[in-house]
């Protein structure tokens, strides 16, 4: 069954060569297989979301995914039903590895009860089952990593996988990058790897070992006279970070003979974060997280399909640190350590029960007519809150090739960043942030080959944890002692999100594909405690893409994906003034936020596919060209100098060829 939101993504294998839908499955879906094959993503299914309706992605290294005017940290992850402890390395790659993947589901907004944690969007990944009667070996490599997968049946009843991926700019980047600021003290690296031991225990039982991990790490160190050290002092000694996590899960897949089916998921994930920044500033948080999840299935009769779940997990969080900077916030313009009042110096040892339960009924009220309620429940012993969040889906097909489809649901969400909620850094009293969502949408199915969709959203957002405003000019009747015991961080902020996207896809025929999408949006947030009420950075009102790929020969694929955006918001400085403690240092003061808009953003990526098959191996060889008119596209201004005297623009990435090879032996 497939409702109103469950949209862009089918259960394609990736071995399988020929792209193609179910002819009774409307075309609102884009394959895993195509996704893969987006110009510019380097076979990452991540980046390519990109290239969907309702996505832009975050600025910097570590890019994420912001949903529908979400946060990029709202969104929840799952590889099966095992959890992982970050999705994405320090160059914006993930850490999934195509060579596995046999599903990839991205669901925008008001999705079902089944998953929980997410304020934002989902992106639900499926890893294969290892081959039980072949044995192969993948190497692949890239200007940026390299890797390699080695797969093997063992007995007629049992096989395996295991892959591995290793960065390789970091023997290069320094060739690249010549700075006279700072200079790397330890170079960006990362590796990920991935494996599954898999056991046929019968016809219907399926009892598999995952392993999932990932290492990232950093350092830079700032020279004296750098603009950075120049604006903010506390910077001296530059940062660095290293963080990593190694997750194991344990599942059992049934298949009954009265019709149900059942997955249940035993996992162990360990991780690790270090930080450092300027000379005295650090953290050090580690991570035990020990979780049950189980998803059950049972057909009632031929109407009612009844889907639930349990989910238990224990997490033993140990995190010592020392911070003398302000709490910051992603809406906080001036975050400087000079702005701290005071020195945190503390340790804490919090064990975290959560509970959640889910139940939903896939109704088929009529032959057109799909309607999906659902309901999940939640407790948090940490916050001590419980949650009863009703969900709606509804499919309607009200004449041959048209749907309407609704969605409605309320979620709630721990944020990534726990340290808002430590006893000492952050504040044990916060409340989890909350969202409704509302979405509806209308379906055509022009030619087996062609649909449209277009879909309307609007979401509310409410207890978004916000950090204590600075002294001045709202707390200058406190003194520093009464300004330093008010909470670091309060549940003051909310917001709201609207828009409307047009969805065009073109499967597979006459040798082409492709897809066009046309958002329009909107999205706010308001300081209730500062009374600003602003568009948030992540509101850029129109997206356009277009991707298509043409397959050339049996050998030769060609494709392009051109994308356009208004440009992001960012606070501009409108002045300096010297400080009155310290005559070298100079105190921006900023504007509204998020009160100016960048330039227009726009970007042409090409790609070439070309495979050689040789007698006993074959290999895959493709060649990327980004930003291929090397447009100078600005994603941030830079301010130089002591003063901010000098502003200079941040630009994406120039025009860059790039290419892979991957030898299938």
């Amino acid at each position: 069954m497939m409702w109103s939101t469950l949209v862009y993504a089918d259960d394609l294998v990736l071995d399988n060569v020929e792209v193609s839908a179910e002819a009774d499955t409307p075309l609102n879906v884009v394959s895993t297989e195509q996704l893969l094959k987006v110009p510019g993503a380097g076979n990452d299914p991540l980046r390519a979301i990109e290239s969907l309706p309702g996505v832009v992605f975050s600025k910097g290294g570590e890019a994420k995914p912001a949903i529908r005017g979400s946060s990029p940290d709202d969104n929840a992850y799952y590889i099966d039903l095992t959890p992982v402890g970050y999705l994405f390395h320090t160059d914006g790659s993930s850490i999934l590895n195509d060579n596995v993947i046999e599903s990839f589901t991205f669901i925008p907004g008001a999705f079902g009860a089944e998953y929980n944690n997410a304020t934002g969007g989902v992106i639900d990944t499926r890893t294969r089952s290892p081959y039980y009667d072949q044995s192969q070996a993948i190497i692949d490599m890239s200007l940026l990593r390299a890797g390699f997968l080695v797969e093997t049946p063992v007995s007629d009843d049992q096989a395996f996988y295991f892959t591995a991926r290793q960065s390789l700019f970091q023997f290069y980047i320094e060739n690249i990058i010549d700075s006279d600021e700072f200079e790397f003290t330890t170079l960006p690296e990362f590796y990920d790897y991935q494996g599954k031991y898999e056991v046929r225990l019968n016809a219907t039982d399926t009892l598999s070992l995952q392993v999932i991990g990932a290492r990232d790490k950093a350092a830079v160190l700032f020279t004296d006279d750098s603009a950075v050290v120049s604006q903010d002092p506390g910077k001296s000694g530059g940062f660095g970070f290293e963080q990593y996590f190694n997750s194991q899960g344990l599942q059992w897949d049934a298949f009954y003979s009265n019709g149900l089916t059942q997955s249940i998921n035993l996992s162990q994930l360990e991780q690790k974060f270090q930080f450092f920044v300027g000379s005295g500033n650090y953290i050090n948080a580690k991570v035990n997280d020990y979780r049950l999840r189980s998803r059950f299935s049972y057909a009632l009769n031929y109407r009612h399909e009844l889907q639930w779940g349990l989910e238990f997990s224990e997490r033993h969080l140990a995190a010592m640190g020392r911070f003398e900077g302000p709490p910051c916030d992603e809406f906080k313009s001036d975050c400087r350590f000079v702005e701290g009042t005071e020195i945190i110096e503390a340790e804490d040892h919090p064990v975290i029960y959560e509970t959640n339960a889910f139940l939903s009924d896939n109704w088929d009220v009529n032959e057109n007519w799909t309607l999906t309620p659902g309901v999940l429940l939640s407790y948090n012993d940490y916050t001590e809150n419980a949650y009863v969040e009703p969900k709606l889906n509804s499919r309607w097909m009200f004449q041959p090739d048209w749907w309407l489809t609704q969605g409605y649901g309320r979620y709630h969400s721990l944020p990534e960043n726990f340290g808002q909620y430590a006893k000492e850094f952050g504040n044990p009293e916060l409340n989890e942030p909350k969202a409704t969502h509302y979405v509806t949408g209308l379906e055509h199915q022009m030619t087996p080959t062609l649909l449209w969709k277009i879909e309307a959203y609007y979401k509310t957002f409410a207890d978004i944890p916000i950090a204590r405003p600075s002294k001045s000019p709202l707390y200058d009747s406190l003194s520093d002692e009464q300004y330093n015991a008010l909470p670091r961080y309060t549940n003051d902020a909310e917001g709201d999100a609207w828009g409307l996207e047009l969805f065009v896809n073109k499967q597979l025929s006459q040798r082409w594909y492709g897809w066009a999408s046309v958002a329009w949006s909107r999205t706010r947030r308001e300081n209730t405690l500062t009374n600003e009420d602003f568009r948030y950075a992540y509101d850029q009102p129109v997206i356009v893409n277009l991707v298509a790929n043409y397959q050339w020969d049996d050998d030769w694929q060609l494709g392009f994906k051109w994308r356009v955006q208004s440009g992001q918001l960012v606070t501009p400085i409108d002045d300096v003034v010297v400080d009155s403690n310290n005559p070298d240092l100079y105190n921006p003061i900023y504007g509204e936020p998020y009160s100016e808009r960048l330039p227009v953003y726009h970007r042409l990526d090409v790609r070439a596919d070309r495979t050689y098959r040789f007698a006993r191996w074959e290999m895959d060889l493709y060649i990327e060209v980004l930003n291929l008119y090397a447009q100078r596209n600005v994603i941030d201004y830079n301010y130089d100098n002591a003063d901010y005297s000098e502003r200079n623009d941040v630009l994406d990435l120039p025009f860059i060829p790039s290419f892979g090879i991957r030898a299938r032996l």
